[in-house]
């Protein structure tokens, strides 16, 4: 684990015979100079410590990029509404009807089954000629100025995508234990502990894009596994099974409200670029991390009142109805 302390530096001062940060302290000895000398010896060690050890805790003083979420590629106005079709008249030469109880998947998570006794009926309907579907839209021809024009500014600025595959395992919506594995590559993989709720991220957030200093780009899309758990809830639950509910040692962080983001990384090459994936994602939420919460939790108030209104209005499964016609072989003759 990684982690920066002052510790050092005061017991080097205290070893020295100084008292830092108190006025008028002096240094009570035969020698001054070889203590100054060994004094500056003791902080060159404790600073050089500390400075390879704040930017692993997520200490970031100059940024590298610009992260970012992309906006939609719409301009926001509607699309025409497609027209509606006309309705097909069919003439049912036979149909047979039978009664059949069903259990459906429920519309989300966490309800019951739709279950319930419906009608299933089969008919022969006549040809109803209908119309050849419309050909697809031909395609811009390669050498098109506008084509040419958007493929030459896209090799100028975009350096590519990147997927990541992130475990992210959230207690008590406070902490979170990082699992990063770039392009699902193990053998560069991190593992880090942060402050933040990583719930936060399965709102309408999907990935993110960097931007560097020389204008180019690139864009990052998240495979996440997140796995909310109460530690309160487990601890009940084990004590009503008879077992004592250990949780992870969680190693000191600040709260995200009070310092921002941050991050301890306890496994992990520090030349992995899931170190990057690390930083940007806490970059990132430094930057938006209040709309993907608003929206994380605009999801939430959604998927509550849809699970209200189904518990109070179970679905029941709708009757089904197949036509099927036997219409002349469009196939050439051989």
């Amino acid at each position: 684990m990684f982690a920066a302390s002052g510790s050092k530096v005061q017991r080097g001062y205290r070893r020295a015979g100084i008292a830092p940060n108190i006025p008028g302290k002096k240094i009570d000895t035969p020698k001054p100079l070889s203590e100054i000398e060994r004094v500056m010896k003791i902080l060159s060690v404790a600073v050089a410590s500390l400075g390879m050890l704040v930017p692993l805790a997520g200490q970031e003083t100059a940024p590298k990029w610009d992260v970012e979420i992309p906006g939609p590629i719409a301009d926001g106005r509607p699309s025409e509404p497609p027209p509606e079709p006309e309705p097909i008249d069919f003439t049912v030469l036979t149909s047979r009807t039978t009664r059949r109880e069903v259990t459906e998947t429920p519309p989300m998570p966490g309800l019951p089954p739709v279950q319930g006794t419906i009608d299933v009926t089969v008919q022969l309907v006549a040809d109803p000629n209908l119309p050849e579907p419309p050909p697809p839209l031909p395609a811009l021809p390669p050498d098109d100025p506008q084509v040419v024009e958007k493929w030459e500014k896209l090799r100028e600025t975009y350096r590519g995508s990147n997927l990541i595959f992130l475990g992210a395992t959230v207690y008590d919506e406070r902490r979170t234990l990082l699992r990063i594995y770039p392009n699902g590559e193990t053998e560069n993989a991190v593992t880090a502990w942060s402050n933040l709720n990583f719930l936060h991220f399965t709102g309408r957030f999907r990935g993110y894009r960097v931007n560097y200093p020389d204008g180019t780009f690139e864009d990052t899309a998240l495979l996440m596994g997140i796995s909310p758990i109460d530690t309160g809830r487990a601890r009940l639950w084990a004590a009503r099974a008879g077992r004592k509910y250990t949780g992870p040692e969680i190693p000191e962080l600040p709260d995200s409200g009070i310092a921002g983001p941050a991050f301890v990384v306890i496994e992990g090459d520090r030349g992995s670029p899931a170190m990057d994936t690390l930083e940007q994602l806490h970059a990132l939420y430094r930057k938006s991390g209040q709309q993907m919460a608003a929206d994380f939790h605009a999801m939430e108030a959604r998927r509550a009142a849809l699970r209200a209104h189904y518990l109070a209005y179970p679905p029941e499964p709708d009757d089904l109805v197949i036509r099927f016609y036997k219409s002349p072989s469009k196939l050439s003759p051989r």
